[in-house]
């Protein structure tokens, strides 16, 4: 029944690709990327049908098709940054050391989802859309977050939460980095929509998706909503207001986790206690020794999943030789094996650059109600950065397409905005041209 619903459901919004214009495919196709809902499914046929791939090729043709948007992406550094990262991740795919089939199919995961991320970015021309592509992004994974929260509160927090199987967030750890990601959007969206029928829903909905987060039982989602959370309370106009928010959710955790929850947060203090966070550990050291074998190029995808290739080119390092395929489990030693120096630099500058772009949001919009959207859209665009860095340092996620999607958001964001204020800057500049202040000596006099 699911896989016929959501069949309906898709092949009654695709037609809209070519009627409302290309942009609702890339409505679509983050809706279909960031959520996977073809894993709710239970049909094989309905669950097998390439979504992403459709709508993807229907939203290329759209574009080419259409005369009133934009045919090439802006001329700026989220742009270059992009086409680079593209550019270097065939080079480190095809220099490769992994598995020649698991290095394909990763590539071309990465290609296409870089890609779209671009054409999104070229796309993204008004304040509406970015509205609109912010409102898709951040429910697709509040709906795992409302989910989470609900099994949680109905198992009274003693189950793990987990997202859909064989998708970027399906580990209890991914997930829970996305949900702390997507908490400060779903902030953001309640400060915009301000009616009463919108506001209740969307304060349970961050309530319930809290939960979930809570209970991924994922130390990295913990420490990244620590570090969120200090951001948040930092950026916010009204720290008072706030704090007394974080404290309330902290002291409803206290009163609500069951002892199994603190027994697994304890561990944070005796990692190296802990088997999980020693091989982790273990891992960072093989990412460094690989990508000290190859510093420019990296070692490709998937080259951990290749022990035995691993092994022969660190046969005369010091390290316990690796016995089964596993991920890197961060993405800065995830970025730096399977790239080298290059790709990481690029990342880094793609990660500095979302920041600048946030923080330059902020600057250009304090104190003027008019622009109060792009503030609030630069402190929570802030708080959701500071949560993916610090979670993915526990995740391999250097390629997840809910970052990038952030990327573009805040940039075109800066775009639109530096529009607005140079258009208002004319207008005012006109006026006072039409309208010169005359000096008091050409003034005219009274008479009589």
């Amino acid at each position: 029944m699911r896989g016929i619903v959501l069949f309906i459901v898709f092949c009654s919004a695709f037609p809209f690709i070519f009627i409302s214009g290309p942009f609702w495919g890339i409505l679509m196709w983050y809706w279909v990327s960031l959520m996977n809902p073809q894993q709710e499914v239970w049909h094989a046929v309905f669950a097998g049908i390439p979504y992403a791939m459709i709508i993807a090729l229907g939203t290329l043709l759209s574009w080419l098709l259409s005369r009133h948007e934009p045919k090439a992406p802006p001329f700026s550094k989220t742009t270059v940054l992009l086409v680079l990262l593209g550019f270097w991740v065939s080079v480190t795919s095809v220099l490769g050391t992994g598995p020649a089939d698991q290095i394909y199919y990763k590539w071309q995961i990465a290609e296409k989802m870089l890609l779209m991320t671009i054409v999104a970015y070229t796309l993204t021309t008004t304040r509406r859309r970015v509205d609109q592509l912010i409102l898709v992004c951040a429910l697709s994974i509040a709906f795992y977050g409302a989910k989470g929260g609900l099994f949680s509160l109905r198992h009274g927090g003693a189950d793990q939460v987990f997202g859909p199987e064989g998708t970027m967030i399906g580990d209890n750890n991914d997930l829970g980095v996305a949900l702390t990601m997507t908490l400060p959007l779903l902030f953001y969206l309640r400060e915009r929509y301000r009616q009463p029928y919108l506001k209740w829903p969307m304060l349970g909905l961050i309530g319930l998706t809290f939960l979930g987060d809570v209970f991924t039982y994922s130390r990295g989602a913990l420490v990244a909503m620590c570090a969120m959370g200090a951001m948040l309370w930092w950026r916010s106009r009204q720290k008072v207001a706030t704090g007394l928010l974080i404290a309330i959710a902290a002291f409803g955790v206290w009163i609500f986790a069951p002892p199994q929850w603190f027994a697994r947060m304890s561990t944070i203090e005796t990692y190296d206690k802990d088997a999980s966070a020693e091989g982790r550990i273990y891992f960072w050291h093989l990412s460094w020794a690989i990508a000290m074998k190859h510093p420019i190029t990296g070692a490709g995808f998937q080259w951990s999943f290749d022990p035995v290739s691993v092994n022969r080119q660190l046969h005369d390092d010091s390290l316990p030789p690796l016995t089964k395929a596993r991920a890197v489990h961060s993405n800065w030693f995830e970025m730096l094996s399977n790239h080298g120096f290059v790709g990481l630099a690029i990342y880094l500058a793609i990660i500095i650059g979302v920041a600048v772009d946030a923080n330059w949001l902020v600057r250009h919009s304090r104190g003027d109600p008019d622009l109060l959207w792009a503030n609030t859209l630069g402190r929570m665009s802030l708080a959701s950065l500071i949560g993916y860095c610090a979670g993915g340092t526990f995740a391999t996620w250097g390629m997840y397409d809910g970052f990038y999607a952030l990327v573009i958001i805040v940039a075109a964001a800066r775009r639109i905005l530096a529009a607005e204020i140079a258009t208002r800057d004319a207008a005012s500049t006109t006026r006072a041209v039409r309208f010169p202040r005359l000096r008091p000596e050409f003034r005219p006099q009274p008479t009589g």
